[in-house]
């Protein structure tokens, strides 16, 4: 191998090295400031939420429902205890609509298992299991479900993402709405 296919092939790993591990954004952050939050639903069962405001923790998610017709079953008492120990609150819906008339239902339930609450923060969409949907119908999906509850009922919403959903999936047509984007396994999320 000459000189020159050497420098090309050292130039091409340390380029791709270099740019493969930038992260990248769907969309810019809505703020400058970083609360430290966690997500709750059924599957941590019974918490402690007086532990949660004394590690320094500030938000809680809670999961209040899924599909058209499933709700947490810890959603009500998680409120409950969250705001009784003084901590903002905000609500997600895991999405599994497969058409644009199932996202405005379940935006309905939502909206409705949600009624009567004070949340603290943006209404959340968590979809993330797509099925045999294209990117073209996940994002009609999503927009018909975030564009129906915001306007049943008159707050900001969000779209929750894993950082690859984000981005690959969620078109820049969603770019209005802010994106919270999850890290899994790390002790301190990622900034960008």
């Amino acid at each position: 191998m000459n000189y020159k296919n050497k420098f090309l092939i050292l130039f091409l790993t340390i380029f791709f090295m270099l740019f493969s591990f930038i992260p990248s954004l769907a969309f810019g952050p809505s703020s400058s400031t970083i609360y430290q939050g966690i997500d709750v639903s059924s599957w941590q069962g019974n918490i402690d939420f007086a532990s949660v405001k004394n590690s320094g923790i500030e938000i809680v998610y809670i999961k209040s429902s899924e599909g058209s017709t499933y709700i947490d079953p810890y959603f009500e008492k998680n409120y409950q205890n969250a705001k009784a120990n003084g901590l903002k609150v905000g609500f997600y819906h895991y999405v599994t609509a497969r058409s644009t008339e199932e996202a405005r239902n379940q935006a309905n339930f939502f909206a409705r298992v949600i009624s009567g609450k004070q949340p603290d923060c943006r209404l959340a969409m968590d979809f993330e299991s797509f099925g045999n949907l294209s990117i073209s119908q996940i994002n009609e999906i999503s927009k018909v479900f975030l564009e129906t509850l915001s306007s049943v009922t008159n707050k900001e919403v969000l779209i929750y993402s894993n950082s690859y959903s984000a981005r690959t999936i969620f078109s820049s047509d969603l770019a209005i709405y802010p994106l919270w984007v999850a890290n899994y396994g790390v002790s301190e999320p990622g900034r960008k």
